[in-house]
């Protein structure tokens, strides 16, 4: 039963900076006969630190604590909760398939390929979640999800530059302010993506390059079942025959804002150079491995601290405003006092001692 769940809580995620191709490889995957599409959740990494605070404030720690009487490591409580998460994906994908219907046709009335398709679905053992924000979640989605694989989706830094400034034209708003800040987004997320290459090696994380999926879409898709260990299957390909989810940047669109700094482009630039002439590691680093881990314990600590702060600074206010009903106590007895002082007064004449 075990090694049955194990094959099953094998999740992809997409990862890589945002206007990358991750949208469409999700798509891409999630026509594979054995994949489902899982909409961007963007809350499962902040859910896997969340996870850490806990354990480390409130169950981890200390001789009285239930995990440490019964030696339960923080990876073995992290993992547990992510086993959760993907029986309750698992037990509603057809709800999301559904939903994708009626967002596509009618909400009212869903096509009869529909009953089609839920058949479908309910045989498909994985999930694909094409959320680029999770690059800088990976080493958590791991503790999550021990068995998870990672495809970090390279595009080149000038066109996802141009795309993220006219993201606008797509959804409506903006992705980033201004060109400083879409240099600084891809160059965060990519060398994020590069580190956890690093930290887990090509059997974990599979390097994908978006101008390869362009030229070469077969081999590539090819490539990349195999590293997820599922067969090929051509219905993959069916999304790359339509450009999707574009930005429709205009052709006389150019880069070089006013105020940019030479030197954030500069640098993701030369990361970028560097990116196309050097393989990916053939085998993973302790060294990577240990920065990443180091990342996460910070990451941990900060928002053990913050919640640790919020925590005494609202049993302060809790106290002020505890004190302030008291007060507000005192004074309403000191006058309905006074008010019958007075009363007397009238009633009895001027010599009543209150």
């Amino acid at each position: 039963m075990h090694k049955m769940q194990e094959q099953i809580n094998k999740p992809i995620f997409m990862v890589g900076s945002p206007r990358s191709g991750t949208s469409i490889l999700t798509w891409c995957l999630g026509r594979h006969p054995n994949i489902f599409v899982v909409d961007e959740s963007t809350g499962i990494g902040e859910l896997a630190l969340a996870l850490a605070v806990c354990y480390q404030t409130k169950m981890g720690l200390g001789p009285d604590s239930l995990w440490t009487a019964m030696n339960v490591q923080q990876e073995e409580f992290i993992a547990a909760f992510g086993r959760t998460i993907n029986e309750l994906i698992q037990h509603h994908n057809v709800d999301l398939e559904r939903k994708w219907w009626e967002q596509t046709f009618s909400p009212n009335v869903p096509p009869h390929d529909f009953v089609a398709e839920k058949a479908t679905n309910l045989t498909k053992t994985r999930w694909v979640d094409g959320t680029p924000a999770y690059s800088f979640h990976i080493c958590g989605l791991r503790k999550l999800f021990p068995n998870a694989l990672f495809i970090h989706v390279i595009r080149d830094v000038t066109s996802v530059v141009r795309s993220m400034l006219n993201f606008h034209r797509l959804a409506g708003v903006s992705l980033v302010a201004d060109e400083q800040e879409a240099y600084n987004l891809w160059f965060h997320s990519v060398s994020a993506c590069l580190l956890a290459e690093q930290a887990y090696g090509p059997e974990v994380v599979f390097r994908l390059r978006y101008s390869e999926l362009v030229n070469q879409p077969e081999a590539l898709l090819g490539a990349l079942l195999t590293f997820l260990g599922e067969p090929y299957a051509p219905e993959c390909l069916i999304p790359l025959r339509k450009r999707i989810n574009s930005s429709n940047v205009p052709a006389d669109f150019k880069l070089g804002e006013p105020g940019t700094d030479p030197l954030v482009i500069e640098r993701a630039t030369r990361l970028y150079e560097e990116i196309e002439t050097t393989p990916q590691p053939s085998e993973a680093s302790t060294t990577a491995a240990d920065q990443i881990e180091a990342t996460f314990k910070a990451q941990t600590n900060h928002r053990a601290i913050l919640r640790d702060k919020y925590a005494k600074e609202h049993a302060r206010a809790q106290r002020l405003a505890n004190e302030i009903q008291r007060k507000r106590a005192t004074i309403r007895t000191l006058q309905a006092r006074r008010w019958r002082h007075k009363l007397r007064q009238f009633v009895f004449g001027q010599d009543v001692v209150p």
